[in-house]
């Protein structure tokens, strides 16, 4: 088969800087709106298996697991097909099933009907189709936007997901009270609505991926093969992809024991919590807002410099008792934070710049794949060292190992990334 833009052209979003933004902000709403919603579930669908159903704990593991599962067994195919498929109709489609699947939740709850097999079959639907979700918008937003305003789209993306963050558990615990966890789900299931319709009102033109007369389309673990030779041959992609997985290892494995650790350690109760990770929250907002002035001064600085600094500010997460803890927990985890959104932000501006158009599905789903690795990896190390050590020794080690990360990156290319290297795409 020979890919080939047979069915239309792509337009080329920097001739349209107005329509681009117009579009993109429709399609921003919709994400802001589902990134809201999908906090409100994050913190109802736990409470529903362990308050309604009492599921023991590690099957409210498996749902909190879900996504990875999703990328660690199918994700590099996923990728494969949405660079076959038109990403406009895969945003709209997966919203739209997803709104389906959490319906069935609130719908169950009014029956009598509810169970863990159910809640099951929920998460881990939605999460594949988040996860064709977030394939198609990767490679979408390079369309909308224009490769010139990633960094600007990308930060609104981000920072509207660090906000959610903050504010989605709060919002999440009021509409708890009042309407019961199961009948909160009904909320997510409103802004998956949304998110279908924003993608709905941006009506971009897209290039379609046909067969040649005579010809039949490939097998798809050819275009997976594709797909991992064109990260193999680009360097400095290969190395984000490195230290994003190292990093997730880390941070995953200290994220997975620090509520043991303020519990238990610290001594602090689930209201003081809350308040840390609030606090951290906070850091990934600043982050968002820093991202575009940063990275158009120096890609360096933000891809590197700039979040290496900042996890400094991470080495004090394990340390004090009582509400020392919990403060050096929030201001170690702010700064993490902002440091990590800064380099998310310029990392996928980067990657999308520099990589074709029909091979951004099956790049970002290598990207995520790898990266779920190092964190499914990170979580049940820092698990498992928690139980035989303590949380407290997990979490230096974590924080530690995380700093040393970027550290290392340092003796890379990565160190002395120009505007060039984020500017160079590749013709599509």
């Amino acid at each position: 088969m020979t890919a080939t833009a047979a069915e239309g052209s792509e337009p080329d979003a920097d001739d349209t800087p107005w329509q681009a933004k117009r579009y993109f902000n429709r399609l921003w709403a919709g994400e802001a709106a589902s990134a809201f919603g999908t906090r409100i579930s994050h913190v109802a669908l736990p409470l529903i298996a362990v308050v309604v159903l009492h599921a023991p704990a590690w099957q409210v593991g498996l749902l909190t697991a879900a996504e990875g599962f999703c990328y660690l067994g199918f994700g590099l195919h996923a990728g494969a097909w949405v660079d076959r498929w038109r990403r406009r109709p895969v945003l709209i489609a997966s919203s739209l099933l997803r709104c389906v699947l959490v319906a069935l939740i609130p719908i169950a709850a009014a029956l009598h009907l509810l169970s863990l097999g159910l809640l099951v079959v929920v998460a881990f639907g939605v999460s594949a189709l988040t996860m064709f979700f977030d394939l198609a918008l990767f490679a979408f937003v390079p369309l909308v936007l224009g490769r010139s305003r990633l960094n600007w789209g990308n930060a609104r993306l981000n920072g509207t997901d660090s906000v959610a963050q903050v504010a989605g558990p709060t919002v999440a615990s009021v509409l708890i009270g009042a309407l019961t966890a199961p009948y909160a789900m009904a909320v997510d299931a409103v802004s998956y609505l949304a998110s279908a319709l924003g993608a709905f009102l941006v009506p971009i033109p897209e290039a379609r991926r046909t067969t040649e007369p005579g010809t039949s389309r490939r097998p798809i673990r050819q275009d997976i093969l594709e797909g991992l030779r064109f990260l193999r041959g680009e360097k400095l992609l290969l190395i984000l992809a490195g230290v994003s997985a190292s990093y997730n290892f880390f941070a995953t494995g200290t994220t997975a024991v620090l509520v043991p650790h303020l519990v238990h350690e610290a001594g602090l109760g689930t209201t003081g919590v809350s308040i840390v990770f609030a606090v951290s929250g906070i850091g990934g907002v600043i982050g968002a807002a820093l991202t575009g002035r940063l990275a158009n001064r120096s890609p360096a600085t933000a891809l590197w410099a700039f979040p290496t600094a900042c996890l400094f500010g991470g080495l004090l997460l394990p340390w004090g008792d009582g509400w020392v803890a919990g403060l050096l927990a929030g201001i170690g985890g702010a700064f993490t934070g902002m440091g990590i959104v800064v380099y998310n932000t310029t990392a996928t501006s980067l990657r999308q710049s520099r990589t074709p158009s029909e091979m951004l599905g099956r790049l970002r789903s290598a990207l995520r794949t790898t990266a779920w690795s190092g964190a499914t990896l990170g979580a049940l190390a820092g698990g498992a060292l928690a139980s035989a050590a303590s949380p407290k020794l997990t979490l230096v080690i974590g924080s530690i190992g995380g700093l040393l990360v970027f550290l290392a990156a340092g003796l890379t290319p990565m160190r002395t990334v120009t505007q060039a290297d984020t500017e160079a795409a590749r013709p599509s």
